[in-house]
């Protein structure tokens, strides 16, 4: 298409331009180093002395053409859009007739459209303004589409306010950075109970927001579900995968912080993400929602799904990182089965190169020494895991939150069993601790 754009009168009249174009693309087509300049000069000059700002001029008229083929191949796929300008531009020049023909299209494809998005209600919004337009022009008596276009805008607003605002709130768990969410905080409860609830575009991001910042969430979070699942299909798939890693990323957050009651949530979500192909990027799965997946499973103890996913998904993990991820989370495995002597041959195996990674694999080394009794090895593996997380650069939630799990186990290996009333209180701290992944764990060794 490309070929073909490069070639038309319209476009330019330069021949050397589709001369240079054809083996540049050539070379991206077959994964080829791209020609030497000297060869590109001859094949777009012929025999003429080479001159390297010549052919610079070329290479930037030729980079500007392929810009318009973009501009040009993103319009023509960005329906209704398109049609609505070429309204606007008929109704501009009196072509009442072609304005309606063209109208007509543009409702039966907003209207046949599986979408419903906040995007959705943007175009439908544009063609009613158009339309309006139209009617003051060429009615002088009549109903106007006043009310749809106020009630459009006010979908509009809510539907993109409150997906904004969850992004916002997503980040700043991650990044710890201050976002103000301006006017929502003021009308946010009245939407509880009204009409504007019934809109998926709307409800999906307010039940979202709802469980980002309530301390009691669960109830939101089920009802968040229950939308998601009734209403996917009015989302496209970049959309629906963000949609989905906010409310995963959350469930992770949740288990973090030693709350197992999102575990099961977690792992439902990631199961009909895999099933709808939300997370296969060209036909590759990110190594950390490989992770993530199997931590779920884990943390259900239910074993066997978790060996069907790590030997049905390894293939999609990116080569580089396949061989390790897959050592790395069969570690994983056979620690929670009680395989410890298999669990640390596949940790000398996995070399992760994610920090965070490598923070999981010194806790399973912890855990494994303390449950084998290896006190010496536990001691001297503590030292080395504090160290090693003063020389590297973390987040201050994984800082604190490893610098709790060697901090209580070091309390909890120098305090003798018989010590109940010490180990007791310590109990409590642990308990009390907000930030701790291994808090069940180590309340599982209190006694």
């Amino acid at each position: 298409m490309l070929k073909k754009y490069i070639r038309s009168p319209f476009v330019t009249h330069r021949k050397e331009l589709a001369l240079l174009c054809e083996p540049l693309i050539q070379a991206c087509y077959t994964q080829q180093a791209f020609p030497l300049k000297a060869e590109l000069y001859k094949l777009a000059f012929g025999n003429d002395a080479y001159d390297d700002q010549r052919l610079r001029s070329l290479m930037s008229d030729l980079h500007l053409r392929v810009e318009g083929f973009l501009r040009w191949s993103s319009s023509e796929n960005k329906r209704p859009i398109a049609d609505i300008h070429l309204a606007e531009l008929y109704r501009q020049r009196g072509l009442n007739r072609h304005f309606q023909r063209t109208s007509r299209n543009v409702n039966k494809y907003l209207q046949d459209s599986p979408i419903r998005n906040a995007d959705y209600y943007q175009q439908q919004l544009l063609f009613q303004i158009e339309t309006n337009r139209f009617q003051t022009t060429n009615q002088r008596t009549g109903k106007l589409n006043q009310q749809e276009i106020g009630d459009t805008m006010d979908i509009l607003y809510l539907a993109q306010k409150h997906r904004h605002v969850c992004s916002q709130l997503s980040h700043r768990a991650v990044y710890q950075t201050d976002y103000q969410v301006g006017l929502l905080a003021q009308w946010i409860d009245e939407l509880e109970d009204s009409p504007y609830l019934s809109v998926p575009a709307i409800a999906l991001y307010y039940y979202c927001y709802r469980f980002l910042t309530e301390a009691y969430s669960q109830v939101y979070f089920r009802k968040f579900r229950e939308q998601l699942k009734a209403h996917y299909q009015q989302f496209p798939q970049d959309e629906l995968k963000d949609l989905y890693r906010a409310a995963i990323n959350f469930c992770i957050r949740k288990l973090n912080e030693g709350s197992l009651d999102f575990t099961r949530e977690g792992w439902e979500l990631y199961q009909d993400g895999l099933t709808q192909q939300l997370f296969l990027e060209n036909q590759q799965l990110s190594r950390f929602t490989f992770d993530n997946i199997v931590g779920f499973g884990l943390r259900l103890e239910d074993f066997d799904p978790v060996i069907d996913f790590i030997e049905n998904y390894q293939q999609y993990v990116a080569l580089a990182y396949r061989e390790s991820a897959v050592h790395f989370n069969y570690a994983r495995l056979e620690y929670s089965r009680r395989n410890y002597a298999q669990a640390l041959t596949h940790l000398q195996h996995a070399k992760p190169k994610d920090l965070v990674n490598q923070l999981i694999l010194k806790t399973i080394q912890l855990k494994i020494y303390f449950e084998t009794d290896e006190i010496s090895l536990l001691e001297s593996h503590l030292d080395s895991f504090r160290h090693f997380i003063r020389r590297r650069e973390v987040s201050d939630y994984h800082r604190t939150n490893f610098s709790n799990i060697i901090s209580y186990t070091r309390k909890l290996i120098n305090l003798a069993p018989s010590m109940k009333k010490q180990r007791q209180r310590l109990g409590s701290l642990i308990e009390a601790e907000p930030i701790l992944s291994e808090k069940e764990w180590l309340l599982s060794k209190m006694f």
